[in-house]
């Protein structure tokens, strides 16, 4: 578990940091809450910030309230407060501005310990449900709204000037497969179409029925066509076996650029114009959209 502590007292960190490195969790120490805030926003791997309610430059209050404003729902984060105030609007306060827990100063090692525990249950709880509301649970891939957040979130972390590139994957003639080998093995392929895209692209998501949606992060549009193609190919190799005996699928691609300042569901929009006209020209290949939306490059094909 990582813990952030902060407290405006070295000795009290060093104490905190001791018993609780003794325990197993990895622990970072700040005085000033400015930069705890910081650091806990651009480390997704805290689980728990210990905090005093007596910090500068924001005090202990307003620092959970911005914990918990940026953090959402999405991340799981507890905050245990602790102060020497015991009374209840001391306490009251800090659970409405966003705390879990609170304790009272000087903090005692078994206390501690056993809040620990405890909130390690709660964080191990909230993931399991983040992770069952964001990915989708034939083929383990994010859903479509997880898809859209989580690339939405890549571009505003990514410079203006650099590459981002998407792509829409369709399995040809699904349909065909359901009905003459039944839907379990269907499912199988809609799952093994996952985990071999999953092997090349950095972002898959299931969009629902057979059609995925991939994103490559720092890739231009033909880079990303070159991996949608290396993917396609190891699809059509790959062997299934149902009621009508062994067969092999394919998929069609249509990929387009992501550059800043346009919208995701604009660039979502190129490449499934693109996915279309690949799967009219004849399926199993990749097709490459233009940013000014003129007629898309063919990459690859059967």
């Amino acid at each position: 578990m990582h813990v952030v502590i902060v407290d405006p007292s070295r000795v009290v960190q060093q104490k905190l940091a001791v018993e609780l490195q003794a325990s197993g969790c990895y622990v970072d120490c700040f005085s000033a809450s400015d930069l705890a805030l910081q650091y806990v926003e651009t480390t997704r791997s805290v689980d728990v910030v210990l905090t005093s309610l007596e910090l500068e430059p924001m005090p202990g209050l307003e620092l959970c309230w911005k914990l918990r404003t940026f953090v959402g729902a999405s991340r799981p984060l507890h905050i245990i407060v602790m102060s020497s105030n015991t009374s209840e609007r001391a306490l009251a306060e800090a659970l409405d501005c966003g705390a879990d827990d609170f304790t009272v100063k000087p903090v005692r090692p078994e206390e501690l310990t056993a809040r620990l525990r405890a909130a390690n249950r709660i964080i191990t709880m909230q993931r399991q449900l983040v992770e069952q509301a964001s990915t989708d649970y034939l083929t383990g891939a994010l859903n479509r709204r997880a898809f859209m957040a989580t690339v939405e979130d890549r571009r505003k972390e990514l410079d203006d000037g650099d590459d981002l590139a998407l792509a829409l994957l369709d399995i040809d003639r699904f349909k065909g497969v359901n009905d003459l080998h039944g839907h379990d093995i269907g499912d199988e392929v809609i799952a093994a179409v996952a985990r071999i895209a999953s092997e090349e692209a950095p972002i898959v998501a299931r969009f629902g029925g057979e059609e995925f949606a991939l994103a490559f992060p720092v890739l231009d549009a033909p880079q990303a066509a070159h991996w949608c193609d290396v993917i396609r190919r190891a699809i059509a190799e790959t062997p299934f076996v149902g009621a009508g005996g062994p067969f092999h699928v394919t998929c069609s691609f249509g990929v387009a650029e992501w550059p800043a300042g346009q919208t995701l569901r604009n660039a979502l929009k190129r490449a499934d114009k693109a996915l279309m006209l690949a799967k009219s020209r004849g399926r199993n290949q990749v097709l490459l959209a233009e940013t000014a939306m003129i007629e898309p490059v063919r990459i690859s094909a059967a």
